[in-house]
C-alpha cells in the first residue's frame, strides 16, 4: 500500500466523525483529490451520516435541553437553501404573519409532510435523521417528520416570539411524551442577539410542561411559572453561524427578541416525533407515516426546488393555527361546562 493511501486510510474513521467544514482544512490540504472521492462516497451512502452527533453534544442535549452543533452544513448547502427560500413562490403564497404582543410581526410558513424538494433533502437527510434518532433513542422506522417551518425575521420589522415550550402546543393535539419530540433548527443566516437569535432557559425541560395561554397571535408560557423558572435557571442566547444546527427538547423554554439589525434572520426548523407519540386524529398535526431517508449528497443533487404547487393543502394556514391554540378560551369553555 502506498504511503498516501495508508495515511488516508488511517484517517478514515476520524474523517467520518469530523464536520465537513473541518474536513476541508484537516485533510484536503494534503490529499485533495483522494479526500473529495472519499467524501462523495460517504455522502452518497444512505446508511452513513457525514456528520455524526458527538457524545458531548448528546450529553449537553440531555443535560441542558438543547445543544448547538457547529459546521453541520456546508456554505454551498446553505446558499442553496437560502436561494430556494428566496425563489419559492408557493412558500410566499402560504406565509403566516404572526403578530407579537407589541404589534411587531414575524413571518413563518409551516407544512406537515416532507416532499421531494430542497427542504425535504435536509429534513430526510441522514445527518438530520440521525440527530433526531439519537435524541429520541428511536429507529429509522420509528422517527417521523412532524412538520417543517421556515422562519423569517425581516430587518427592523421581525417581531419577538414569546417564552414558550413547543410541547405547550403539541400536548394540545394529543401528544403525550415530550422526550420523544424535538425541533432541529438550521441557521440559514448568522443568528445574533441583534437580529433576534433564539434564547433558551437552560435545563427548563426538567420542569415539565407549563400552562400556556395566548399573547397576541402567539401562545406563551404562564407568566407566574415563567418568572419562577427564570429566577431558577440561566437564560442562554443561541448565537449561531449559517450552517450551524440547534437541537431543542420539546419542553425547553425559549424565546427570541425582535430583529433590530440591518440583517435578516432566517432559519428552517424541522420537528420530529415517533410512531408511539402521535397526535390525536383529526387535528392540524400529521399522523405517523414512514420517512424515506436520503443520503447527505441528496441536497446538492436536488439543487433549487421549492414546494410543489399541489402541496398547498399541506400548509398550515393562519386561521387554523389561531383557532387550534386559543388555549385561554378552551380552558374557559371547559370550566363553564363543569
Amino acid at each position: 500500500m502506498s504511503t498516501m493511501a495508508s495515511a488516508l486510510g488511517r484517517h478514515c474513521v476520524q474523517f467520518i466523525r469530523t464536520p465537513t467544514a473541518t474536513i476541508s482544512s484537516h485533510l484536503r490540504r494534503r490529499y485533495p483529490l483522494h479526500t473529495q472521492v472519499l467524501y462523495r462516497y460517504l455522502s452518497s451512502d444512505n446508511s452513513v451520516s457525514t456528520r455524526p452527533l458527538a457524545d458531548d453534544e448528546l450529553s449537553a442535549y440531555r443535560r441542558d435541553g438543547f445543544s448547538i452543533l457547529r459546521n453541520v452544513y456546508t456554505t454551498e448547502e446553505i446558499d442553496l437553501l437560502r436561494e430556494t427560500v428566496l425563489q419559492d413562490q408557493t412558500l410566499k403564497e402560504n406565509v403566516m404573519n404572526m403578530v407579537d404582543g407589541s404589534g411587531k410581526m414575524s413571518r413563518l410558513t409551516l407544512w406537515r409532510h416532507d416532499g421531494d424538494d430542497t427542504y425535504g433533502m435536509f429534513s430526510r437527510g441522514r445527518r438530520m435523521v440521525e440527530f433526531a434518532k439519537a435524541a429520541q433513542e428511536s429507529t429509522d422506522d420509528g422517527v417521523y417528520h412532524f412538520h417543517t417551518k421556515i422562519m423569517l425575521k425581516q430587518p427592523h420589522v421581525g417581531g419577538r416570539w414569546e417564552w414558550h415550550q413547543d410541547f405547550g402546543y403539541w400536548y394540545e393535539v394529543g401528544c403525550l411524551q415530550p422526550e420523544k419530540m424535538l425541533s432541529i433548527m438550521v441557521a440559514i443566516d448568522d443568528a445574533t442577539l441583534e437580529n433576534g437569535c433564539l434564547e433558551v432557559l437552560r435545563g427548563s425541560h426538567k420542569l415539565g410542561r407549563l400552562h400556556h395561554g395566548n399573547t397576541g397571535e402567539q401562545v406563551g408560557a404562564d407568566p407566574w411559572a415563567l418568572e419562577k423558572a427564570i429566577d431558577l435557571l440561566d437564560v442562554v442566547p443561541c448565537e449561531m453561524k449559517a450552517g450551524d444546527v440547534l437541537m431543542l427538547h420539546s419542553n425547553t423554554l425559549h424565546k427570541s427578541n425582535a430583529n433590530t439589525s440591518d440583517k435578516w434572520r432566517r432559519c428552517m426548523i424541522v420537528a420530529f416525533t415517533t410512531k408511539d407519540c402521535q397526535p390525536k386524529p383529526d387535528t392540524i398535526a400529521p399522523l405517523y407515516f414512514a420517512m424515506k431517508c436520503v443520503p447527505d449528497s441528496a441536497i446538492m443533487e436536488m439543487g433549487i426546488k421549492g414546494r410543489a404547487t399541489d402541496s398547498v393543502e399541506d400548509f398550515l394556514h393562519h386561521d387554523d393555527n389561531v383557532n387550534s391554540f386559543k388555549l385561554d378560551e378552551q380552558a374557559e369553555a371547559a370550566e363553564s361546562a363543569k
